[in-house]
């Protein structure tokens, strides 16, 4: 018997193995045909000018916009501040000593050269006697061996010594009597005293605190300036101040002095402010919050803070011209209470965007309700800008 092998015809001849290997490949040969099918039925059976109508039939996106204005602004900057007194010192013994008297209460008001504490001065008293003697007896072998020199009864090398004896002896009493009054404490200046630190009956040394004096009729308002401001910094400017302990209220006062340095790191200059404190409700070490005006400008384009979108170093608004939305550039400067100045890009009196932007886009048509105005259309056209 002779073998003749069997043509098989289509598939008979591949393996099931093979037939699930090819599953996938022939499903998605079949998916992408369906597709391409549909594709061109669709661009086949879509009416002319359908995209046209579908634009049109947009609907318009409600927005809030104000009016582009013109007006006044502010060059200012605000920065940080701590409060210290006019004058403040510590008080400290400028000699070893026992506590003898204290004179003073903590927060009392005292004048300059009011005498705050007093150490025993019993030993130094008794070596100011001693010296003020020795200067009296001095003074009077002076006074002989004088009444002796015309009669060359004595030799005037004996008289200068003992002219010399009674300066020494005048030089010792001068020296115990400061050495007495190191030993009373006085207060420099007029101020409020501070705490407490020493009781009576305690030994002092040099350096030892006492108590502080400060001087706050009058406090000083330190803070830093940007580089940016030294040209416009001059003293006598006024300056206005708020603090967390009186929220409802502002201090004012006047620019006093502008460091003559500026720091390398922090590109900052030190300010000082003076301000009037006769209810001494502010305290040395208090914060305080400044805002110092620079230049006042007049007649200029304003726009809400709000109406501004960034991209990158460059702003944007996005104006409502012809019921439809236009994105234009511009360039701001100032910043104040909420108002940006613009320097190019608007001239006045156009319409921006300040809520709803997020939605918009360019050539989008939008109905907008102008904040702040009353009887006017909902679309307003804005006016192309000349700069």
């Amino acid at each position: 018997m002779v073998f003749r092998p069997r043509i098989l015809s289509g598939g008979e001849g591949i393996s099931y193995a093979e037939r699930i290997m090819r599953l996938p490949l022939q499903i998605a040969s079949a998916v992408a045909l369906v597709a391409i099918g549909g594709g061109v039925w669709y661009v086949a059976g879509t009416p002319k000018g359908a995209g046209e109508q579908n634009q049109v039939a947009t609907r318009a996106v409600s927005v809030v916009g104000a009016r582009v204005e013109r007006g006044d602004i502010q060059v200012s900057f605000d920065a940080v501040g701590t409060l210290r007194a006019n004058e403040a010192v510590t008080v400290t013994a400028k000699t070893a000593g026992i506590v003898r008297s204290i004179n003073f209460s903590e927060g009392q008001k005292v004048e300059a050269g009011a005498i705050l504490v007093e150490l025993d001065a019993t030993e130094v008293r008794a070596n100011l006697a001693e010296a003020e003697a020795a200067r009296r007896n001095a003074a009077q072998l002076l006074e002989r061996s004088k009444a002796l020199l015309p009669r060359q009864a004595i030799a005037q090398a004996r008289v200068d010594e003992l002219n010399l004896s009674l300066q020494g002896a005048e030089a010792a009493v001068r020296a115990a009597q400061a050495r007495l009054q190191d030993l009373t404490i006085s207060a420099p200046f007029s101020g409020y005293t501070g705490l407490r630190q020493v009781s009576p009956g305690a030994l002092v040394r040099p350096a030892d605190p006492v108590t502080t004096i400060d001087d706050t009729s009058t406090m000083k308002l330190e803070f830093s300036a940007p580089e940016a401001t030294l040209r416009d910094l001059r003293t006598g400017m006024q300056i206005n101040a708020e603090t967390m302990v009186y929220p409802d209220e502002r201090f004012s006062g006047a620019l006093s002095a502008v460091d003559t340095r500026i720091d390398p790191v922090t590109r900052t200059v030190t300010a000082v402010a003076q301000m009037p404190n006769a209810d001494n409700r502010l305290r040395p070490g208090m914060f305080m919050t400044v805002r110092l005006t620079l230049e006042n400008r007049t007649n200029v384009v304003l726009v809400p803070e709000e109406s501004l979108v960034p991209s990158g170093d460059r702003q944007f608004v996005y104006l409502v011209a012809n019921d439809r939305v236009e994105r234009r550039e511009v360039k701001i400067s100032t910043r104040s209470d909420g108002k940006v100045e613009v320097v190019s890009g608007l001239q006045g009196g156009e319409v921006v965007i300040t809520r709803g932007v997020q939605k918009v886009r360019e050539g989008q048509p939008v109905k907008v309700e102008i904040s702040g105005e009353t009887g006017v259309p909902p679309q307003t056209a804005a006016q192309p800008s000349q700069t």
